[in-house]
C-alpha cells in the first residue's frame, strides 16, 4: 500500500514534467504549487473552499486527510504529473478498506542545498512574525532587514528554476518591512517596501502576494491621509479575490469598508463587514500562525465595525461594538488589543465622554510603550490633544500626565 511518506517523498524528490526542475519541494511550495494549478484549471471559478496551505498538506502526508476533495486531487495530480488518484496514494474510505496511520514527517531538505536556504528562511519569516508580537516592531524589523539583504544578494545567483519560489519569498519579507516601517510610523520607508513587494509579485504572476501588497498599500494610503486612494488600492486587490485563502478574503473586505469609510462612503461598508465574517480566520486563541490575514478573525472584524461606525458619526453604537469586540482579541495579539483601545477612545472623543476616552486610552499606553508601536503612541497623542481641555477630570490628568513621559 502505498503511504502518507510516499505522497511526501513523491513530491520532494521526483516530480514529473511539468514541475521536473523543482526536485525537491517543501510543504509550503507544493501547497503554493497546488493553489497555481487550481487557478489554472478552474479559472474564474470561487476556489476558496479548496484552499491549501501548509498545514493541509501536512495533514496528507500524515494521513489525516484521506480522500481530499476533486478539485484538491485533480491538483495535486497535475502538480505531481500522475494520472490516477491511487498513485497519489489516496484511497476512498468509501471504496476501500485501507487505512492509513499516522507518520512521521518527511524528509528533511539536503543540507546546504538550495532547498535548506529557502527552508530556512521561511521558518526565519515565521518566527519573525511572532517576535512582531511578542517584543515589538523594532526588534522584528532588525531581522527582516537583515532577511532582505541576504534575499537581495541570492536572487544574483539563484538557479532559474528556483528563482520564482525565492522572489515570492522576497516579496513575503518586503511586505513584512512595510507592515513593520508602518507600525514604526515611518510611512515613507513603508511605502518603498511596499511597492518592492509589489514588483516582485508581479514578477512570478503571484496573485496572493500581489493581492497582499496592494491590501497594504491601501492601508499606507489610508494611514497618510489619502482614502480614495486606499479605496483604489483596495478595490485593486479585490480583483484577485477568488484565488485567495479566506483568512486574506476576510482581511480586504475590511480594508475595502475601512478606505469606503474613511472617504465618506457608508452606503456599502456594514454589508462588507458582514460578508467579511464569511472567510473569517478560525485559528487557536493567542497562537499567531503568520499566515497572510490568520489575525483576521470575527473579533478583528468587528473592532473594524466600530471604527467604521464612529467614521459615519455613530459614536455610541461604535462604543457598543467595541467594547464587546475587544473581549475577542487574544492577549498574545498586544498591538491589535492597543489600538482596539485607540479606537474606542476616539469613539468616546466623538460622543464626548472625555473622562473615558482618557481612562481607555490609558489602558493602551503600556501596551504601546512595552511593544515599541510608535504608530499607535502617535494616535494616543491626538487623543490627548483632544481631551486636553478637559484635565480637570481625575481620568484626563492621569492619563496625560502619564502621557507625558512617553512623549
Amino acid at each position: 500500500m502505498i503511504t502518507p511518506n510516499t505522497l511526501l517523498r513523491g513530491a520532494r524528490q521526483s516530480l514529473p514534467s511539468p514541475q521536473r526542475p523543482r526536485q525537491c519541494m517543501s510543504r509550503t511550495e507544493l501547497a503554493d504549487a497546488v493553489i497555481a494549478a487550481l487557478s489554472q484549471l478552474y479559472p474564474g471559478r470561487d476556489l476558496a473552499a479548496h484552499y491549501v496551505d501548509f498545514r493541509w498538506i501536512g495533514k496528507l502526508e500524515r494521513g489525516e486527510h484521506r480522500w481530499p476533495s476533486e478539485e484538491r486531487r485533480t491538483a495535486l495530480r497535475h502538480v505531481l504529473g500522475t494520472p490516477t488518484d491511487t498513485q497519489l496514494g489516496l484511497y476512498s474510505p468509501r471504496r476501500s478498506d485501507a487505512s492509513w496511520a499516522p507518520h512521521s514527517i518527511g524528509l528533511e531538505p539536503t543540507p546546504g542545498s538550495w532547498d535548506e536556504t529557502m527552508y530556512q528562511l521561511r521558518a526565519q519569516w515565521h518566527l519573525l512574525v511572532q517576535n512582531d508580537k511578542l517584543l515589538g516592531p523594532e526588534y522584528a524589523l532588525i531581522g527582516v532587514t537583515t532577511q532582505l539583504t541576504l534575499l537581495d544578494r541570492l536572487l544574483g545567483g539563484v538557479p532559474d528554476a528556483r528563482r520564482p519560489a525565492l522572489v515570492r519569498l522576497a516579496a513575503q519579507y518586503a511586505e513584512s518591512a512595510a507592515w513593520l516601517n508602518q507600525s514604526l510610523d515611518d510611512y515613507a520607508e513603508g511605502h518603498r517596501w511596499t511597492e518592492k513587494a509589489l514588483a516582485w509579485a508581479d514578477q512570478i504572476a503571484d496573485p496572493i502576494m500581489t493581492a497582499w501588497a496592494k491590501y497594504r498599500s491601501s492601508q499606507h494610503w489610508l494611514i497618510v491621509g489619502q482614502p480614495r486612494r486606499a479605496v483604489e488600492r483596495a478595490e485593486a486587490a479585490m480583483i484577485h479575490d477568488k484565488q485567495l485563502p479566506r483568512p486574506m478574503r476576510a482581511a480586504l473586505r475590511v480594508q475595502h469598508a475601512h478606505a469606503l469609510a474613511a472617504s465618506g462612503d457608508h452606503r456599502q461598508v456594514m454589508l462588507m463587514l458582514d460578508d467579511a465574517h464569511r472567510w473569517a480566520a478560525v485559528g487557536k486563541p493567542g497562537k499567531p500562525e503568520g499566515e497572510h490575514g490568520s489575525y483576521c478573525t470575527s473579533g478583528y472584524i468587528e473592532i473594524y465595525r466600530g471604527t467604521c461606525l464612529r467614521l459615519a458619526r455613530r459614536p455610541n453604537e461604535a462604543v457598543a461594538v467595541l467594547s464587546e469586540a475587544l473581549t475577542s482579541i487574544p492577549p498574545l495579539h498586544r498591538g491589535d488589543f492597543a489600538s482596539a483601545l485607540v479606537s474606542k477612545a476616539a469613539a468616546h472623543v466623538a460622543a464626548r465622554q472625555p473622562d473615558l476616552a482618557a481612562a481607555t486610552a490609558h489602558a493602551a499606553l503600556p501596551i504601546a510603550r512595552h511593544t515599541g508601536t510608535r504608530r499607535i503612541l502617535h494616535q494616543l497623542v491626538q487623543v490627548g490633544a483632544a481631551v486636553r481641555e478637559h484635565r480637570q477630570l481625575a481620568d484626563v490628568r492621569a492619563f496625560l500626565d502619564d502621557l507625558a513621559e512617553s512623549t
